[in-house]
């Protein structure tokens, strides 16, 4: 009888779950996990939670950087900027109570979104499988 050569049979890698993107980001507004939607995805104002503690999904190793201050900004300027000027047209007041009001309704507008707007990078992060210190491949 002849010597047959055994090879090992490979297997595929299982494919991972597809994750909603629209339902991680939802999930990630409303400052909860990306991947249960109960547990807890933001520790204290900013800080992201190393896991959840629903669902034990880690969570600490996604990096958002500066992503949701750009967002929150890009938002609030677009929300207060119309705002002002609306005044400006309707109503003239001073420069000094236009600055105060526009500088406190921006403040008081990113103190309230910027939390959620992380959530909401990191469930988008999350959903993609995006950590944030992915290798870049710098040539074009």
């Amino acid at each position: 009888m002849p010597h047959r050569l055994r090879v090992p049979i490979c297997r595929p890698a299982p494919v991972p779950a597809k994750r909603s993107i629209a339902r991680s980001i939802w999930r990630g507004l409303r400052r909860r996990c990306p991947k249960c939607g109960i547990g807890a995805a933001l520790d204290g104002y900013l800080g992201i939670r190393e896991a959840c503690d629903h669902c034990g999904e880690p969570l600490g190793h996604i990096r958002a950087d500066d992503g949701p201050a750009y967002f929150t900004l890009l938002i609030a300027g677009h929300v207060v900027v119309p705002l002002v000027l609306l005044a400006e047209q309707l109503w003239h007041p001073p420069m000094e109570a236009m600055l105060a009001v526009a500088v406190t309704g921006m403040a008081a507008l990113i103190w309230r979104l910027l939390p959620r707007i992380k959530g909401g990078v990191l469930g988008l992060m999350w959903a993609l499988g995006l950590s944030g210190d992915e290798v870049q491949d710098d040539r074009l």
